[in-house]
């Protein structure tokens, strides 16, 4: 549930509209959103990005291991290319959610861009996080398992407290189809 500041901060940004046109499953094409979008408040657009998340998505992410799944007409991945970075980045991902197709994945590669700037992500309009499984820096690990369980639940609180339920994904020739069905691959909670 969105708060009452949080709406207000949005329809005072003048986003109201933008994401209007979306819950009627209308994408914004208009020069005047573009601009609106280039030069809003951060946070007011991070919030209408994630409304509009929550509202095409539901409240999961899904976690690719070890790899984010083949770009297609309704997957973006987001990782080497990019250039920007820190809230540059943001903005890009928020207006991605905010004028890309209905429901479009948005996956984060978190093993390039980093795991803290893709869980904000997930509040700015990704879906999904993808990146490899491996140990904590300096942590001892007795066996290859505990390793993978020690990582899994750190990647799984990272999406917990962005607010999502973490739902893992063995990314090996997983694709997501054009519907918005899951994506074959070995599904398991953390």
């Amino acid at each position: 549930m969105t708060s009452k500041l949080v709406l207000d901060a949005v329809a005072s940004a003048g986003l109201g509209p933008v994401l209007a046109l979306r819950e009627r499953g209308e994408v914004p094409e208009d020069d005047a959103v573009i601009e609106l979008l280039a030069s809003v408040d951060i946070l007011a657009l991070g919030a209408a990005a994630d409304i509009a998340r929550r509202r095409e998505c539901g409240p999961e992410a899904r976690i690719f291991v070890p790899a984010p799944p083949p770009a297609n007409a309704i997957v973006t991945v987001l990782g080497e290319r990019e250039i920007a970075r820190g809230t540059a980045l943001l903005r890009g991902i928020a207006v991605l959610r905010l004028t890309g197709p209905i429901g479009q994945s948005i996956v984060l590669d978190f093993g390039v861009l980093g795991l803290q700037i893709a869980q904000v992500g997930l509040s700015f309009g990704a879906t999904d996080l993808a990146g490899p499984i491996g140990s904590p820096r300096g942590l001892p690990v007795l066996a290859d398992d505990q390793k993978k369980v020690i990582k899994r639940r750190e990647l799984a609180a990272f999406v917990e407290r962005a607010g999502f339920r973490p739902i893992f994904v063995t990314s090996e020739n997983a694709a997501l189809a054009g519907d918005s069905t899951s994506p074959p691959g070995d599904h398991a909670e953390p």
